[in-house]
């Protein structure tokens, strides 16, 4: 299907498989530290609700910190069956589908009733959804008064070496008419520290929001994994979709020498440093 008829939804399932293998690791990571950072503040059963699971790994740590404690639920929810299938394959695998729920949701319009979960997650969801400020709301309205909120977002390129690497190697290359015609997402006062916390507590009744960073290092197995990953990643496949094949040459070309450059050869990995914002509220 071309790149630019898939739905969101499409896009992520296509990309499921990669995103599992390559980022995932990385993604699952920051998401199982989310967790770690408000366990002792859950309430004995905690409703936990993870928005945008991806593959899993958030809701199989809030899965695992419930068990535990003697008892409580998860519903992992994400709007592409790819992802709903990886998580709840990971689920059953680790023995938790007593305690982990799967279920295709889309986290702008969930369908849960208001007031029904203690805390709520999105480990790099939010942030990318066509209305983002609709999903702040809609994460607000599950939650009880005084639910944690967990969400995380990219620093800005000049802190985070991933963003710096993929982002300066497609713009510098990608046509003008791409550049210049804000088809590229435009993220950058919400990978602000501030930025970020007006964005959220404007959108929603979140009240007492911390922002904690957090950093990891992401390896990719080769310069052409990465190119790889960068075309069927659905946010850089709309720019990369809209070019001719010359253009998407070009694109191709100067993404391969950077990376193989960074790398130290072709059969080389590539080693990326991260960095990332952390927020935690409570619904007010």
């Amino acid at each position: 299907m071309d790149a630019m008829a898939r739905t969101p939804a499409q896009a992520w399932d296509d990309n499921a498989a990669d995103y599992a293998r390559l980022f995932a690791p990385l993604t699952g990571y920051v998401g199982q530290t989310m967790v770690k950072m408000v366990e002792a503040r859950l309430p004995s059963a905690a409703q936990v609700l993870d928005i945008a699971c991806g593959a899993g790994d958030l809701a199989l740590a809030a899965g695992r910190a419930l068990s535990a404690r003697g008892g409580g639920r998860v519903a992992a929810t994400d709007f592409s069956p790819a992802m709903i299938a990886l998580t709840q394959k990971a689920v059953t695998a680790a023995g938790l589908a007593d305690v982990v729920e799967c279920a295709v949701r889309d986290g702008q319009d969930l369908g849960f009733d208001d007031s029904s979960f203690d805390a709520a997650f999105s480990a790099f969801g939010i942030f990318l959804f066509p209305d983002r400020l609709a999903g702040w709301r809609e994460a607000a309205r599950v939650l009880k008064p005084g639910g944690l909120f967990a969400t995380c977002v990219w620093r800005l390129p000049e802190f985070n070496e991933l963003a710096r690497f993929q982002m300066e190697a497609m713009m510098e290359s990608l046509p003008a008419r791409l550049t210049e015609s804000g088809a590229a997402p435009d993220w950058r006062a919400l990978m602000t520290r501030e930025g970020l916390e007006a964005e959220i507590c404007g959108a929603a009744p979140f009240v007492d929001a911390e922002v904690i960073e957090c950093a990891a290092t992401l390896a990719v197995p080769s310069a052409q994994a990465m190119w790889g990953a960068m075309q069927g990643n659905p946010v850089m496949s709309r720019l990369l979709g809209a070019c001719t094949p010359e253009e998407l040459e070009t694109v191709k070309r100067v993404t391969l020498s950077r990376s193989e450059a960074h790398a130290g050869g072709s059969d080389r990995p590539l080693v990326l440093k991260t960095a990332c914002h952390i927020l935690i509220a409570r619904r007010g």
